[in-house]
């Protein structure tokens, strides 16, 4: 399901994103940069099979399945997080596709790829990215455009200093 109540709290998020996923795609972690320079974190886990069947709340997806994009159909449970105030938003159950392109289309955010990193070059982008969170990680990477509208989720942030 992706996040489905949008109301006057609603946060529009849009630029560009860099994926960088395990070599399974099994997760991912990567950066966004919004249009007007905001920072943010996004971290996405595949949604597991038997939570799926069993949730109460799949027929609120607002997700489109028939992608007719290329590419293994993939649900994630998706996290981002604003780098300059710690607002965290939270998109469940969301539909893609995932192979040698990515993309996401639900109601709630799209992504689609313009490149695709592999091999060594995929290492220095995820490095440039990341930091050294992907160190020895076969990883692929996907760069392209991002659009999210969510609700900052009820979780507190607690800051260190």
């Amino acid at each position: 399901m992706c996040l489905g109540r949008m109301d006057s709290n609603t946060v529009s998020i849009a630029g560009m994103a860099t994926l960088c996923f395990d070599e399974q795609g099994t997760w991912f972690q990567g950066s966004i940069v919004a249009q007007d320079d905001t920072q943010y974190a996004i971290y996405g886990t595949k949604t597991n099979r038997l939570r799926m069947q069993n949730a109460e709340t799949v027929s609120e997806c607002q997700c489109t399945e028939d992608l007719q994009e290329p590419g293994v159909p993939v649900t994630f449970d998706i996290r981002i997080v604003d780098c300059e105030d710690g607002e965290e938003y939270v998109l469940k159950k969301v539909h893609g596709r995932n192979g040698s392109l990515c993309t996401f289309a639900c109601g709630t955010i799209s992504f689609t790829t313009e490149r695709v990193y592999r091999g060594q070059k995929a290492d220095m982008v995820a490095q440039r990215c990341l930091g050294h969170k992907m160190d020895g990680k076969r990883t692929h990477v996907y760069a392209g455009p991002i659009s999210v509208s969510c609700v900052p989720s009820n979780r507190q942030v607690h800051w260190v200093l």
